[in-house]
């Protein structure tokens, strides 16, 4: 790991990154905010005036789905995953270094090919007009959960590959070994 300040590239990928991670953290919040007032409606709704929307349900189910998948690439360069790590403890730095990139890059190819896969199914369900089973919403609202968030995940894994490559320091969150 280098001393040295970053600049340049480097520095203008950390200012991204740290205004995705708040917009993202902000989206996730809010989502899981509406998933739990939605649910209180619901239950509302259908205790005290004996009414049940199918759509209220799903959006709830949705939100979570969406807060979830938007916020898992941030979790990629913060490295706050759950590992096992007695190998990776064990390794000298610079070895771990090695190591890491090679994970992350084959993580970036991994994530390519399900995001090019999602984009694929999503364009299917939009041709076919699908709806969910309430019948109210189109199929490919929903499931547009997943190539955003594989998109964003691609692009928090890019990112580690670049900082990796640079020789740049990780964020500490989660634990990084730095």
């Amino acid at each position: 790991m280098s001393d040295r300040p970053e600049t340049g590239l480097i520095a203008g990928l950390r200012a991204v990154e740290t205004l995705l991670n708040r917009v993202l953290a902000g989206v996730a919040v809010t989502l899981l905010t509406l998933s739990v007032l939605l649910a209180f409606v619901s239950v509302v709704l259908r205790y005290i005036f004996g009414s049940s929307w199918s759509i209220i349900e799903e959006l709830c189910r949705f939100f979570i789905v969406y807060a979830t998948l938007l916020y898992f690439g941030p979790l990629i360069t913060r490295n706050a995953h759950l590992t096992m790590s007695i190998v990776t403890d064990m390794m000298p730095k610079r070895v771990y270094r090695f190591f890491d990139l090679g994970l992350h890059v084959l993580l970036v190819v991994l994530l390519a090919g399900l995001f090019w896969a999602a984009w694929q199914w999503e364009a299917g369900l939009y041709a076919m007009g699908l709806t969910t089973m309430s019948g109210e919403m189109k199929a490919w609202v929903p499931s547009a959960a997943l190539p955003v968030g594989v998109g964003i995940a691609l692009f928090y894994a890019v990112l580690r590959v670049v900082y990796r490559v640079a020789d740049a320091p990780l964020s500490l969150a989660g634990g990084v070994k730095e």
